[in-house]
């Protein structure tokens, strides 16, 4: 009997670890995750309030941690070793890549909420 209760239990455990959590609260912003992969929207804008930063999270769960330098614009990884490289961006947007994953923001989505 209690081993018919323990593998009930441990069937609704692994059950709710494997349901899906809400999507962060954001703006939706293209991004290629892996080698490859084309830029779609598919992840997650978040402006982290009180601080200059930004976190940028990947529909599979991952996450990019930014600062933004306000006066230049600058962005800055917080996370990692791999450096932030700049690439063109059509139509004004702000395109970068880090290791295999690129990223197209547009500029607007980057300024501080006005008070």
């Amino acid at each position: 009997m209690c081993l018919r209760i323990s593998s009930a239990a441990l069937l609704l455990v692994l059950t709710a670890c494997g349901a899906e959590s809400p999507p962060p609260p954001g703006d939706i912003v293209d991004c290629a995750i892996g080698a490859g992969a084309d830029l779609s929207p598919v992840c997650t804008l978040e402006l982290v309030a009180g601080t200059q930063e930004i976190v940028i999270h990947h529909p599979d769960g991952g996450f990019r941690r930014l600062s933004r330098d306000l006066a230049t614009g600058t962005l800055a990884p917080l996370d990692g070793a791999e450096p932030l490289v700049p690439e063109p961006g059509a139509g004004g947007t702000v395109q970068f890549a880090i290791g295999e994953e690129r990223y197209s923001i547009p500029p607007d989505l980057l300024e501080p909420a006005q008070p």
